[in-house]
């Protein structure tokens, strides 16, 4: 799976992830360290990658395109390092693999995962 990660989660996430075989770069490794929300969206989508973030304003975005992509999987309420919650992580992909494929929103917290398909509205 290809993974854009955002700039608010700590690095370790890629190699993390790049050990269990996702092949994860993050924003500052494209070019987007400053870069707004929609054109981190717009960067995912057209190079097939899903967004990992612990930011919420993904949603608006998404939902005013009416497009069905990219996924975005939104960390919440769980410790965000990968040494912490990382492990439950790619088991939640792997679960939900046929959803990100086809465009969803995925809130990732303590207790459950919450999938919203693309497009929004």
């Amino acid at each position: 799976m290809k993974i854009l990660l955002d700039m608010n989660l700590t690095p370790r996430w890629v190699g993390f992830l790049r050990e269990r075989g996702h092949q994860t770069v993050r924003c500052s490794e494209v070019g987007l360290a400053g870069a707004s929300n929609l054109e981190v969206l717009r960067f995912a989508a057209a190079h097939g990658y899903l967004l990992l973030t612990h930011d919420l304003d993904f949603g608006d975005p998404l939902a005013y395109s009416r497009e069905a992509g990219p996924s975005v999987v939104i960390l919440r309420g769980v410790d965000l390092r990968p040494e912490a919650s990382g492990e439950r992580l790619p088991q939640v992909l792997a679960a939900i693999a046929k959803e990100l494929e086809a465009g969803a929103i995925v809130v990732m917290d303590v207790r459950r995962i919450r999938v919203r398909p693309l497009p929004l509205g």
